[in-house]
């Protein structure tokens, strides 16, 4: 037999949140209606409306600086780890490259020379202009090009080249570390270093797993070299992530540090043990010891196996560090990043290789033994220079009117573009891609990739 009594406050109960829920329902709706905004208790969610500026204005330079700098496009031979010598590609001839560093507001000019002969570009984290974005235009071998950007954002950024395949230029050397200091972000007076964790193969630049994971290029530099801070002083660490594969867990061993993630000054910092820093991703971490002692810092998992482990010795004093730094623009700090720089310098030992003829990005491919054939295809592993013949065949003809098909059958983004006056232009052909073009007038045409011009092709139309 049921009980009425132990029934009706159920059923009470539930004809109450059957009530509740119909009218916050029709409230919602209401208010969904009407012209009223509902605004975020906390300013740092960023809701319908409201733009980064709302939350972090960009501060007026009272005092904006013009700074000019020059980055060369430069093929060398360096040591990346004891003993362990490996050609690559860099900006000025060290990996990583020089560090740009500027005042919040500050006009920035970058002039760019390619003295290679492979296409590269200058790409810059951060805000900027298409022009200045450092995509399009690709600069083919012996050009130059001039970036132009104003520094908008505070915060801790990076450049590197983005021409195809990215990986493979950003794993070969050519990236490097980009500090736009604050105007009014009162930051604390600090010793400062700059650490970029990268991964490196001398043997194959598209490897999954690499044989170094180095921090600043040459592995275990800081074994030998340790990081020296004074115990009680504050450390900042601009710390920047490189890699094509693996994340980076930057971990400080024996202090609790201070992160910015992603090197942006308006986000809101954290406490951390360990900090994952992706590929393309920045850091700015502070930290500080309040005992002498040798310590260690390093990136976690197989990367500390191969060239991620350093040595931070903790100190009593700074006396053996004031001839080693350098003032740096936040008022009160003290940058360690030049002697980074020099000790870098001194252990790659860079060779720069020079190239005779740039010009031959221009050379032509002859007709003189042309196949009869309506198809090409854009070989696989095109992108490499050794690869002798990059469209094949690398000479076709064809009667006027019959329309040719390019297929890329190589694993990265190719062009095929007239030489003289670009009279035709495929635009990106994605891998797996095809396009195809038809000839109405007779003649010869040589053609080229914008992208890697040394893949080069003709046709002849009788």
């Amino acid at each position: 037999m049921t009980n009425d009594n132990t029934i009706r406050p159920i059923w009470l109960i539930f004809i109450g949140v059957i009530i509740g829920v119909g009218s916050a329902a029709i409230y919602f709706l209401e208010v969904a209606d009407s012209d009223i905004t509902i605004q975020a208790e906390n300013p740092q969610i960023m809701t319908a409306g409201i733009t980064i500026d709302d939350i972090y204005p960009r501060a007026e330079n009272p005092n904006p600086q013009k700074r000019s700098y020059t980055l060369i496009a430069q093929d060398a031979e360096i040591e990346v780890s004891q003993g362990v010598k490996a050609k690559v590609r860099t900006y000025n001839g060290t990996v990583p490259a020089p560090t740009l560093r500027f005042d919040e507001g500050d006009e920035v000019e970058v002039k760019f020379v390619n003295e290679t002969p492979y296409a590269h570009t200058v790409h810059f984290h951060g805000t900027h202009n298409s022009a200045n974005d450092g995509v399009f235009p690709m600069i083919n071998p012996g050009e130059e090009y001039t970036y132009s950007f104003k520094a908008h954002e505070a915060g801790f950024f990076m450049y590197h080249c983005h021409a195809f395949p990215t990986t493979e230029h950003v794993r070969m050397g050519m990236f490097g570390a980009m500090i736009i200091d604050p105007i009014h972000h009162v930051m604390e007076p600090a010793r400062e270093y700059l650490f970029v964790l990268s991964e490196f193969d001398p043997d194959d630049p598209l490897a999954t797993f690499t044989k170094f994971y180095p921090i600043n290029g040459y592995a275990n530099q800081y074994m030998d070299n340790p990081i020296q801070v004074v115990e009680g002083e504050l450390a900042r660490f601009y710390v920047m992530g490189i890699g094509g594969v693996l994340q980076s867990p930057f971990h400080v061993h024996s202090t609790i540090f201070k992160v910015w993630p992603s090197g942006i000054l308006w986000n809101e910092p954290h406490y951390a043990q360990t900090h994952l820093i992706g590929n393309g991703d920045t850091a700015i971490i502070e930290a500080s010891w309040k005992e002498a002692g040798r310590y260690l810092f390093h990136v976690h998992g197989i990367q500390e196996e191969r060239g991620s482990m350093a040595l931070l010795d903790v100190l009593e004093d700074d006396s053996t560090l004031k001839s080693l730094e350098q003032p740096s623009n936040i008022p009160g700090s003290k940058s360690m990043i030049p002697w980074q720089e020099d000790l870098l310098y001194q252990l790659e030992d860079p060779q720069i290789i020079t190239y005779d003829d740039l010009g031959s990005a221009t050379a032509k491919v002859s007709t003189a033994h042309a196949v009869s054939a309506d198809k090409v295809s854009i070989v696989k592993d095109s992108w490499n220079p050794e690869i002798t013949e990059s469209y094949a065949p690398i000479a076709v003809k064809v009667k006027s009117g019959t329309a040719i098909t390019w297929t890329n059958d190589d694993i990265v983004v190719h062009t095929v573009t007239e030489q003289e006056s670009e009279s035709f232009d495929s635009g990106f052909i994605q891998a797996g891609g095809d396009w195809q073009y038809t000839f109405d007038d007779p003649g010869e045409y040589s053609y080229y990739c914008t992208l890697h011009p040394w893949m080069k092709g003709a046709v002849l139309i009788i």
